[in-house]
């Protein structure tokens, strides 16, 4: 996969606002009640996936934070071509699957969702879209980002992985609570 960054951001981006209004749309009616019942006993409830997004990407901000502030702008950034790390195109093709997969442990969640749930993961979407958008100045390849879910390994991915992933990722949870919800 070969794209120029603008287009890749251009094409994140509306993926992204796509899914976070269907999100929105899918749990935004759900009543406390609703949005804790587990239609299967091992299951998660919506709650608790929203909640997964929100652990998530607290857990993964700050890292990618920190790159973006620790990198200078590059004027040539846009017209140069954006590629998957190996890592972070096996990371985004594993999410992209529709095998169930364990949350590594950095993303598990605790016992009780937090009760605006809806509106805290809103808020995280919302910030996140303007974290990329100020990014858009950077070169994605060349940006590291740490895998704080993998601190064993201390990998790192470019800042055009960690965009992918994160809107690859609340896709891929979207799909799930949709599913759930027809459960309900």
């Amino acid at each position: 996969m070969s794209i120029l960054q603008p287009d890749l951001h251009q094409q994140l981006r509306a993926e992204s606002l796509a899914t976070r209004q269907r999100l929105m749309d899918l749990v935004r009616p759900l009543d406390a009640a609703r949005l804790s019942e587990r239609p299967e006993p091992k299951g998660w409830s919506v709650a608790e996936v929203l909640e997964h997004l929100c652990v998530t990407h607290e857990v993964t901000s700050a890292a990618g934070a920190a790159a973006g502030t620790s990198a200078r702008a590059d004027a040539g950034a846009p017209a140069r071509e954006w590629r998957p790390s190996f890592l972070g195109k096996l990371i985004a093709g594993a999410l992209v699957s529709p095998r169930k997969t364990k949350a590594p442990k950095a993303f598990q969640i605790g016992p009780t969702p937090r009760s605006a749930v809806v509106e805290t993961l809103h808020d995280y979407e919302v910030a996140f879209l303007q974290s990329m958008d100020d990014a858009a100045s950077l070169d994605w390849r060349a940006v590291k980002v740490r895998l704080t879910a993998l601190p064993f390994l201390a990998p790192r991915i470019n800042l055009g992985d960690g965009f992918r992933i994160h809107v690859v990722h609340v896709t891929r949870h979207t799909n799930q609570i949709e599913r759930v919800i027809s459960k309900l």
